[in-house]
């Protein structure tokens, strides 16, 4: 069968640049050995946000205990992950079709490269008009888009039942365990940690570095309000601590620390980190590069060393260093799917990607922090605000959090921001649509806004900033950083 472009994995990654592709005219393949909706919609974002909306909510109502609300609020674990798997049902029921509508072709199988443009695929799923068990495809362009697997710790090897990785816990886990060790403070931890809390876990979370979320691209604000916040709640954080050694006893998992500390728990959470999902797609025989870590090695355009493959998401390493997060794979969708169909035009440019946690703070970012601001040469400035003025903020007895804005001192030039607070998800898209404005710093000005609401504490926050440079005798003036950026 002849393409104009065969996607392999149908995660965030593939089905956007199976989407972007079609809508530029392509005649799109998409390949899926696994579950339509790769690791996101079954492993990922939509059972993680579904079980978070619940815990948030939990904590939401339990605030306003006695302020209105009378009654507190307890979780049914079993009863969220029964509603987990409905949610995710219909939207994979749903997944076929809508991009059978859009032209795409979709493929259940195993599938491996015969040379640079042909891809062999071994049926799972048979065809409706054959009996075969094989099918060969031909595209002059090719996207891997296969994402990745939890990566694995030596001295917390994982069995699925107690000692689990993020796939094991939404998948297998139907029952709340008592005590739960997060071994690991990056995103899925501190998210994990949190929705376990809420439902009446006892939490830990260890972390090696000296702070949660050291790797990344959060403040060191922002991650030291969350950690306040999830001790307040009754979260224990152990920074500056690793893991020993683990075993599985008959009523519990005993964990040794680097500390010399030892502890029983009830389930131990290994959320490390992830590892590029490359086995079995022949890549050595047809030379497409991997790095020592086993990624997939790109170009700025997202193409591997093998001309017309591209390689998108959490399988890839390309020359600017990209977060795993399903964000970054839609972006690199557009991306790699523009120049597969257009030719080499867009460089991947992971600063307009917003980065978002949602545990007991929800927290987002985008464009440069603070310190990358001043690494770039810039005469950084930040502008904060506090929640506690907010109206919106006051009204729902929400107001721990921040708004902060980095910007130039010098030319008013908007390069980019941290929100911490309520659907802080959410409101980092102004932030982010400003970074790209020409109007940059004074895209904030320019909006009018619904009072009371989130979004008005972006103005705010901007203010006093603006209001010097207006009073300044500069006259330089530039727009957001990314700005006409590809």
């Amino acid at each position: 069968m002849q393409f104009d472009l065969i996607v392999i994995g149908s995660g965030p990654g593939g089905y956007k640049a199976a989407i972007n592709a079609a809508h530029l005219g392509a005649k799109v393949a998409l390949i899926e050995r696994d579950l339509p909706g790769g690791t996101c919609l079954n492993q990922g974002c939509i059972p993680k946000k579904t079980l978070l909306h619940m815990a948030s909510l939990i904590a939401s109502v339990n605030e306003l205990e006695g302020r209105g609300l009378v009654g507190h609020v307890s979780g049914d674990f079993k009863a969220a992950m029964v509603q987990k798997d409905a949610v995710i049902k219909g939207i994979r029921d749903n997944f076929p079709i809508w991009l059978k509508r859009l032209g795409v072709r979709i493929f259940r199988g195993e599938a491996r490269f015969v040379d640079r443009q042909r891809v062999r695929i071994s049926l799972t799923e048979p065809l409706a008009d054959t009996t075969v068990a094989t099918l060969e495809l031909q595209a002059p362009r090719i996207i891997i888009a296969t994402g990745s697997t939890p990566r694995e710790l030596p001295a917390c090897p994982t069995d699925g039942r107690v000692v689990a990785n993020s796939r094991d816990f939404l998948f297998k886990l139907d029952y709340l365990p008592r005590s739960v060790l997060c071994v690991g403070g990056g995103a899925i931890g501190v998210e994990f940690g949190f929705l376990l809390h809420q439902f009446g876990a006892k939490v830990r979370i260890v972390e090696q570095g000296d702070r949660l979320l050291y790797r990344s691209s959060m403040p060191d604000r922002a991650c030291s309000a969350l950690e306040r916040k999830l001790s307040r709640l009754g979260i224990e954080v152990c920074n500056n601590l690793n893991v020993i050694s683990t075993k599985v006893e008959e009523n519990g998992i005993d964990v040794e620390f680097s500390n010399c500390e030892r502890a029983r728990y009830d389930y131990v959470l290994v959320a490390v980190g992830r590892q590029p999902q490359i086995q079995g797609l022949g890549l050595e025989e047809i030379g497409v590069a991997v790095n020592a870590e086993g990624f997939i090695v790109t170009s700025e355009y997202l193409e591997t060393s093998v001309a017309g493959i591209y390689a998108v998401g959490d399988v890839k390493h390309s020359p600017m260093s990209s977060p795993m997060t399903a964000n970054a794979a839609l972006y690199d969708g557009k991306v790699a799917a523009t120049n597969a169909i257009r030719g080499n035009e867009l460089h991947a440019n992971y600063f307009k990607v917003p980065f978002v946690i949602h545990s007991a703070l929800e927290m987002a970012s985008v464009g440069l922090s603070e310190d990358q601001a001043e690494d770039a040469g810039f005469e950084e400035e930040v502008a904060r605000s506090s929640l506690g003025g907010s109206g919106k903020a006051r009204a729902c007895h929400d107001f721990e959090g921040f708004t902060e804005v980095v910007h130039d001192a010098e030319t008013g030039q908007l390069l980019g921001g941290c929100i911490v607070g309520p659907e802080a998800g959410e409101q980092i898209h102004m932030l982010s649509a400003a970074l790209q404005s020409k109007l940059g710093l004074w895209f904030f000005k320019d909006m009018s806004y619904s009072h009371p609401s989130w979004c008005e504490e972006l103005e705010t926050t901007i203010d006093s900033c603006t209001s010097a440079f207006s009073r300044s005798d500069k006259i330089i003036f530039r727009p957001g950083i990314l700005a006409g950026a590809e």
